[in-house]
């Protein structure tokens, strides 16, 4: 997970192998150093889609594929992970791959046809690139909140501070320390957790 945009790409191919075309695409549209990883979705690919340590997962199958949409339904899962879907245009109008291509979408992946264009390759890349800036500072807040709630948590229970207290010491100490308010928490639940 990266606040500076996405720093990993997974792509799942049908078939083992690596697609250099693909590779300089992404490489060019992303604006900062970056690992892409390959597999095959028969071999590993499922369980490389679980681990999550991705920003952008590529899958380059059938979009009728259920292990493609598997895979996609696995990437969603993670807060800060973006599904780009590769298919041929052609098979979007049978009854299967119109209803694969609506779950893809309901599940928030961006599908683009081939041939690919490069300007319409990169504009969905930094699209990616952009949303997971934000999930990354949306789950970051997060995080933070949760550290901030717990310390306060630990305040009460352990020297009895109203929550009230409980805020304004996180407060005091963050702005007299020059701390964020999740530092000083994190602190408190070091001293008082162990």
């Amino acid at each position: 997970m990266s606040s500076t945009g996405i720093d990993k790409v997974l792509i799942l191919r049908t078939v083992a192998g690596a697609n250099r075309v693909l590779e300089d695409l992404i490489r060019k549209s992303l604006k900062h150093p970056h690992d892409i990883i390959w597999s095959s979705l028969p071999e590993n690919g499922l369980e490389l889609a679980r681990k999550g340590d991705y920003g952008l997962l590529i899958v380059s199958a059938p979009i009728a594929d259920p292990k493609a949409q598997k895979a996609c339904r696995i990437a969603v899962t993670h807060p800060t992970a973006s599904v780009l879907f590769l298919a041929e245009e052609e098979v979007l109008s049978d009854p299967d791959s119109k209803t694969a291509r609506k779950t893809l979408l309901d599940l928030g992946a961006t599908i683009l046809t081939r041939p690919l264009t490069q300007s319409a390759f990169a504009t969905a890349i930094n699209a990616a690139d952009m949303a997971h800036i934000r999930l990354c500072a949306l789950k970051k807040k997060l995080d933070d909140e949760k550290v901030i709630v717990r310390g306060k948590l630990l305040l009460m229970q352990t020297l009895a501070f109203s929550e009230e207290e409980a805020h304004k010491f996180i407060e005091k100490e963050a702005m007299n320390s020059g701390r964020t308010r999740a530092e000083v928490a994190y602190e408190i639940i070091k001293t008082y957790e162990e």
